[in-house]
């Protein structure tokens, strides 16, 4: 766990999950997304963060321990997926708290830390971090999640990714 002053960073536990459902306004009946999540963490296939701010839960992200992006899983290499600091909290540096968090976990699995980050206008700020943490693009180009979706005219939505990549120092 990162403890600093008024931030605290760890990995999610089942409060988190459901304190997660009703952040995000998961309608009732509905089987909880983020319980799922925590099952997948149960199991070792990721490993979910949380951050809270000042006792309140600030933003999450996921660590897939194997990427469904081709490129990244023959590589071995782990994608961070499902950045979010929520929007009351943006400003505050707890993007960058998060990510120095989910880098060292993977630093002791892998010397690569892999993100696919969105390409639309609600991305803005991911994008603006992972560029000042040092991400690249992997060179391949824009990456189609559903491929169902690809459209003949270039419309930009929530179906595309730049896969990004970055040297973890050891």
């Amino acid at each position: 766990m990162d403890v600093d002053e008024d931030i605290i960073v760890r990995e999610m536990n089942e409060e988190d999950a459901e304190k997660l459902d009703i952040l995000l306004e998961k309608p009732t009946g509905i089987q909880s997304i983020y319980k799922s999540y925590l099952e997948e963490t149960t199991s070792g296939r990721c490993q979910y963060i949380v951050i809270y701010y000042k006792g309140q839960m600030a933003g999450y992200a996921k660590i897939d321990w194997k990427s469904n992006y081709e490129d990244f899983e023959e590589e071995g290499i782990p994608e961070v997926k499902a950045i979010q600091i929520f929007d009351d909290f943006r400003n505050k540096g707890l993007g960058h708290c998060l990510m120095n968090t989910i880098e060292e976990q993977v630093k002791k699995r892998s010397n690569y830390c892999a993100v696919g980050v969105g390409l639309a206008e609600p991305y803005e700020s991911a994008q603006r971090l992972l560029a000042e943490r040092g991400y690249e693009p992997d060179g391949k180009g824009v990456f189609y999640i559903d491929p169902e979706f690809v459209h003949n005219e270039l419309e930009v939505d929530d179906y595309q990714a730049l896969m990004m990549i970055k040297k973890l120092n050891n």
